[in-house]
């Protein structure tokens, strides 16, 4: 009797195996975000695009030298402002590869990054900026705004931040600002409600960087790329790109690799 059981056992054994395997494979199935075309796809969309300016001939922008950063606030509370910067700066350093730091000095800034009141936003955009009717549809659709200069080679070189305290919490969206308006000057300027999950997408619900922004971050940062490409040429040069995130485990463990260092986990939501 012992003997017809153990033969049993042993022949239904790769059966409950191949289940164990085929049921392993629908847990581990990848997302749609996951697939190299989709994440090709996102990334022509989202680093060269622009939401409020058309270009028929759109360049790969980003920066190559380190960034420091000068911070301003004249509402609201200041400390906190700077620990949610400091945090989010260090994710993206962590992310990207490229050091992030800030500077008491405006003057030594490449990124400017201002709290404010909604009624003296123009005054700030004046200041830091220029001339307000040049972004006025921004100025009129956007919680807060961020704005960026590059060079004859497509470096980013200066950029600026200008976020209304008052008018973002009205809006239920300063973690939002914070998150995705500094990501954006990295050199992913454009939202698209086509690219999902990310922060880029104006009707999603996601506040802090998705998996999928994190492998965008990452692409854009490859050595593979570079400032100035058309589409045609980050397209060619793609390949390589995921090759590279792929072997690096970054497109499987995006969704936890998204975490570490992140402002979601220091404000613990």
């Amino acid at each position: 009797m012992q003997t017809n059981l153990l033969n049993r056992c042993q022949a239904i054994l790769p059966n409950i195996m191949l289940v164990a395997l085929l049921l392993s494979g629908k847990a581990v199935a990848q997302e749609r975000w996951q697939t190299d075309a989709y994440i090709q796809q996102s990334f022509i969309k989202i680093a060269l695009e622009r939401e409020y300016k058309e270009s028929k001939h759109p360049k790969l922008i980003r920066w190559e030298k380190p960034i420091k950063v000068f911070f301003k606030s004249d509402m609201g509370d200041a400390q906190l402002q700077r620990n949610l910067l400091t945090i989010q700066m260090q994710h993206l350093a962590h992310i990207s590869g490229m050091p992030i730091s800030f500077t008491p000095y405006a003057k030594d800034a490449g990124i400017l990054i201002i709290f404010t009141s909604y009624n003296t936003i123009e005054d700030k955009v004046r200041t830091y900026i220029g001339d307000p009717e040049k972004i006025r549809k921004a100025l009129n659709e956007a919680v807060c705004l961020g704005n960026f200069r590059i060079n004859k080679r497509s470096e980013i070189t200066r950029a600026v931040i200008i976020i209304p305290v008052d008018f973002a919490r009205e809006k239920a969206r300063l973690l939002d600002c914070v998150v995705e308006e500094i990501t954006q000057t990295l050199g992913l300027p454009n939202d698209s409600n086509d690219v999902f999950p990310s922060v880029f997408n104006d009707v999603s619900i996601d506040t802090y960087l998705s998996p999928l922004d994190y492998i965008l971050l990452k692409a854009l940062y490859s050595p593979h790329l570079r400032p100035g490409m058309t589409v045609k040429q980050a397209k060619a040069a793609f390949p390589k790109v995921l090759k590279d995130l792929h072997a690096s485990g970054d497109i499987d463990n995006a969704a936890s690799r998204v975490q570490i260092d992140s402002l979601r986990s220091y404000v613990g939501d």
